[in-house]
């Protein structure tokens, strides 16, 4: 996690749009999986929680798939 930060900040710096955009995918790719890994790990133990809410990326795909 603190790597994919540091990238998004290096990214900034360098200002190319490209890899700003590359690197905050990555951040929020990896901020999705610990929260996967959360969720997993409440939901063995007993307390079941609501499945966590998409994000637009999610949705966009979503409603692309359906648009076909």
């Amino acid at each position: 996690m603190r790597g994919d930060i540091s990238a998004v900040n290096e990214a900034i710096v360098s200002e190319n749009a490209d890899k700003i955009s590359e690197a905050l995918e990555k951040l929020k790719n990896t901020s999705m999986e610990i929260g996967k890994a959360i969720y997993s790990q409440s939901s063995s133990e007993g307390d079941a929680q609501p499945e966590p809410e998409k994000t637009e990326e999610e949705k966009k795909k979503e409603e692309e798939e359906k648009n076909k």
